[in-house]
């Protein structure tokens, strides 16, 4: 079995190396003023143990080419500070150069689509996040079986933007429970990369239940809310798998 570690990088001390027997991975940016989430790091050091190929970076320090060398995944999620242009063309480089990309955003209030100015990383790719859809309380999101997931998946969604360009796979369910626009969408390119971009960001924090019943609670308030969306943990792990592969 190949090692799995979380490794956490602090400004000054460089990047860890690749080396030929290293396993895959996932670069996990936290410099660009993303909230800490208790037990993220390791939830997804979890998945990456039972995909048996992959180690978790967390790094604090800004994005370059060097610090990005050696991954398979570049891993963006709710970031809300701006990315610098150093910073973007780094991650334009590395994916055109085979390696792939998750890349997470939700909705305006939590972070700011032009201050972060993450549709100039994934333009270059046919792909674009949009402003915020109308917003329905714990509407929930449906992830259809195909290239991404094995089975049709519910997952957590309540309130964030649609995504324009690539192959749709997941998406708000409307009022009447059918699927309305795309909030998530997946491109290949011929060099390997693979490209994952979601407008909102619930199923990544692993949330959702199996108790939850749409379009109740409380709107806006988490802690009146029973989210509807069981299937969170088996998404996120075949969205990593899918990138990874």
């Amino acid at each position: 079995m190949l090692a799995i570690s979380a490794v956490l990088l602090l400004p000054g001390t460089g990047a860890a190396q690749a080396t030929d027997s290293a396993p895959s991975r996932i670069y996990f940016d936290q410099a660009h003023g993303q909230p800490p989430v208790a037990d993220l790091e390791k939830r997804m050091a979890e998945i990456a143990k039972r995909l048996n190929a992959a180690e978790v970076i967390t790094s604090t320090q800004p994005i370059t080419s060097e610090s990005i060398k050696g991954s398979r995944l570049v891993y963006l999620r709710a970031p809300s500070e701006t990315f610098e242009e150093q910073e973007k063309a780094a991650i334009v480089a590395f994916v055109k150069g085979g390696g792939s990309l998750l890349l997470v955003l939700d909705e305006e209030r939590r972070q700011n689509l032009a201050t972060t100015g993450v549709n100039d990383i994934i333009a270059p790719f046919g792909m674009e996040l949009t402003p915020d859809t109308e917003y329905v309380h714990n509407c929930g999101a449906i992830a259809k079986a195909g290239e991404i997931t094995k089975a049709d998946r519910e997952i957590p969604y309540s309130g964030g933007r649609a995504v324009e360009g690539g192959t749709p796979f997941a998406y708000q369910l409307d009022k009447e429970g059918k699927p309305a626009q795309p909030f998530a969408a997946w491109e290949k390119l011929g060099n390997g990369a693979r490209i994952i971009v979601m407008g909102e960001g619930m199923a990544t924090l692993f949330l959702g239940s199996a108790n939850g019943e749409r379009l109740s609670g409380v709107p806006r308030d988490p802690a009146g809310t029973t989210y509807w969306g069981k299937d969170s943990a088996i998404f996120m792990e075949e969205v990593l798998a899918w990138l990874l592969r």
